[in-house]
C-alpha cells in the first residue's frame, strides 16, 4: 500500500506543479491583460468597431462614403466610409474623436481611422501605453509616431504639433494579408496575360 502511494505521489505532485506553472506562465496570464499587446489583440478595435467584423445596422446608418466617391472601391477593392454619429464619438477611457473613418474589404472592417485634436495627442498616447503596454516601434525619435504590433492587430498613433489633428489607425493583419495576396494574384495575371 505504501509503495503504491509513493509511486502515485510524485506523479500527482509533478502534474500539480505543471498545472500551476502553466497558469502562471506569461502565455496564460497575459491573455487580454491591460498593459499588454494581448489586450490590443483581444480588443481588436475601438469605439464599438471591430476589425474583421461587419458593421452593425446602427453604424451603417451613420456612415457616408468618403469624399463623395459613392461605392467606388479603391485600388485594393476597399471602400472607405466616414462615421457621422449624432454627437462626437466618445471612446473608451474618456478619449474623444473628432471623427472616425472605416475602411472595409468584402464588407469586413480592415482599418479604423480615429482622428483627434492634436492637443489630445499625449492623452491618447498615455491611454494606449496603459492599455497596450510599451509600443513595439518608434520609427523616428523626432516625431510622435508610435507603433504597436500584436501580430493580428497593428496600431499606429501619430500626432505632430504642426498638424491640426492626430490619427490612430487600427489595422487587421489577416485582412491586409488577404488584400496583398489578392493584389499579387492580380499582378501575376496581368503580367502573364501581356506575354
Amino acid at each position: 500500500m505504501k509503495a503504491k502511494l509513493f509511486c502515485y505521489l510524485p506523479y500527482r505532485v509533478v502534474t500539480g506543479l505543471l498545472i500551476i506553472m502553466c497558469l502562471h506562465s506569461p502565455g496564460f496570464s497575459q491573455a487580454g491583460k491591460v498593459g499588454s499587446l494581448a489586450y490590443l489583440k483581444a480588443r481588436n478595435g475601438i469605439g464599438g468597431f471591430s476589425l474583421g467584423g461587419f458593421l452593425t445596422s446602427e453604424q451603417e446608418q451613420a456612415l457616408t462614403y468618403l469624399d463623395g466617391e459613392g461605392s467606388k472601391p479603391d485600388a485594393d477593392s476597399c471602400i472607405t466610409y466616414e462615421y457621422h454619429p449624432d454627437k462626437l464619438p466618445e471612446l473608451e477611457g474618456g478619449l474623444t474623436a473628432s471623427h472616425i473613418c472605416i475602411r472595409t474589404w468584402q464588407n469586413k472592417i480592415v482599418n479604423i481611422y480615429v482622428f483627434f485634436n492634436r492637443d489630445q495627442g499625449y492623452k491618447m498616447l498615455s491611454k494606449f501605453l496603459h492599455w497596450y503596454g510599451t509600443f513595439t516601434a518608434k520609427p523616428n525619435d523626432y516625431q510622435d509616431v508610435y507603433l504597436w504590433d500584436s501580430r493580428t492587430v497593428k496600431l499606429m498613433l501619430s500626432f505632430h504639433p504642426d498638424d491640426e489633428q492626430g490619427i490612430a489607425v487600427y489595422t487587421s493583419v489577416a485582412i491586409t494579408n488577404a488584400i496583398n495576396a489578392q493584389n499579387a494574384k492580380r499582378l501575376t495575371q496581368l503580367l502573364t496575360s501581356n506575354d
